[in-house]
C-alpha cells in the first residue's frame, strides 16, 4: 500500500511539479499585489485581531499582534489545505478518466499549494517579528522546522480523507467547513492555551489534534520557549496515524473513482 502510495507520486512528480506551478501561477494572475495577498492576509487579520484584543485583555500589542500573527498561519495553512482537499479529486475528473495519471498526487498537489503560500506568510511575521521584538530572535525559531514537516504530513492527511469523502458525500464541504469554524476558537490560536487550563477547561484543546500541530509552529517560531518533547511526540503519533488512514482510504478509492466521478 505504501509502496504503490509513494511510486505513484514519484512517477508524476513532473506533473505535479507542473500543477502545483500553474496553480501558483493562476491564483494570483489576475492580481496587482499578487503573491503578497498570502502575507497581506494573516497579517491584516492579526493586525485587526491583536489589536482589538490586547485592548480587551490590556496587553501590549507588541506581544499580542505577533502571538495571533505566529498561530493563524498554521492554521490558516490546515483549514485551507483540508477545504482544498474536498475538491482535489472532483476538480480532476477529466485527467483522472482521460489519462493514466496517478490520484494521489492530487491532493499533494492542494498541500503544496498552501504550504508555498504559507513559507511566504512566515517569512513575513519573521520580517514583522524582527522589527518588533528583536530580542527574541535566536536559535529556538530553527525548533519551527520540525514542527512544519510533523504539520505538512497532517495537512496531507486532512486532504487525503476529505478528497476520499467528498467523493460519496458531495455535502461534506460544508460541513467540514463548520466543524474547522468550531475547531478555531477551540483552539489557542486567538488566546495562550493558560487560559484555558485556569478556567479548569484543559481537555478543550488536549483532545484537539489541531492544537499540537498549531502549536509546534506558533511557539518555536516566537523564539522565546519551545514545546515540551511530549507535544512533538504526540503529534507524531497523530500525523503517522492519520497519515497510514489517509493512504489507505485513497489507494482503495481509487479502484473504482471513475464510477463516483
Amino acid at each position: 500500500m505504501f509502496k504503490e502510495y509513494f511510486e505513484g507520486i514519484w512517477r508524476d512528480r513532473y506533473i505535479l511539479s507542473s500543477f502545483v506551478n500553474k496553480d501558483l501561477q493562476m491564483k494570483y494572475r489576475r492580481s496587482k499585489l499578487g503573491v503578497l495577498w498570502a502575507v497581506l492576509m494573516p497579517l491584516g487579520l492579526s493586525l485587526i485581531i491583536g489589536g482589538v484584543y490586547s485592548v480587551i485583555y490590556d496587553s501590549d500589542p507588541r506581544e499580542f499582534i505577533p502571538l495571533i500573527f505566529a498561530g493563524l498561519n498554521p492554521w490558516i495553512f490546515l483549514n485551507g489545505t483540508a477545504d482544498g482537499g474536498t475538491m482535489a479529486f472532483i476538480g480532476a475528473e477529466g485527467y483522472l478518466k482521460q489519462t493514466n495519471v496517478d490520484a494521489q498526487i492530487f491532493p499533494l498537489r492542494v498541500t503544496l499549494v498552501n504550504f508555498v503560500n504559507l513559507l511566504y506568510a512566515l517569512l513575513a511575521f519573521l520580517t514583522v517579528y524582527l522589527f518588533l521584538q528583536p530580542e527574541a530572535v535566536g536559535p529556538r525559531m530553527l525548533m519551527t522546522i520540525p514542527g512544519l514537516a510533523l504539520m505538512f504530513i497532517f495537512a496531507l492527511s486532512l486532504a487525503n480523507i476529505a478528497a476520499v469523502i467528498n467523493l460519496d458525500i458531495r455535502d461534506y464541504q460544508p460541513m467540514q467547513s463548520l466543524l474547522l469554524q468550531g475547531l478555531f476558537y477551540a483552539t489557542p490560536i486567538l488566546y495562550p492555551a493558560e487560559m484555558l487550563a485556569e478556567r479548569g477547561f484543559e481537555m478543550l484543546y488536549m483532545w484537539n489534534p489541531f492544537y499540537y500541530f498549531v502549536e509546534i509552529v506558533k511557539v518555536p517560531i516566537q523564539g522565546t520557549s519551545v514545546p515540551g518533547w511530549h507535544v512533538y511526540a504526540i503529534a507524531a503519533a497523530i500525523a503517522a496515524a492519520v497519515f497510514t488512514l489517509s493512504i489507505a482510504l485513497v489507494m482503495r478509492a481509487k479502484k473504482g473513482m471513475a464510477f463516483k466521478l
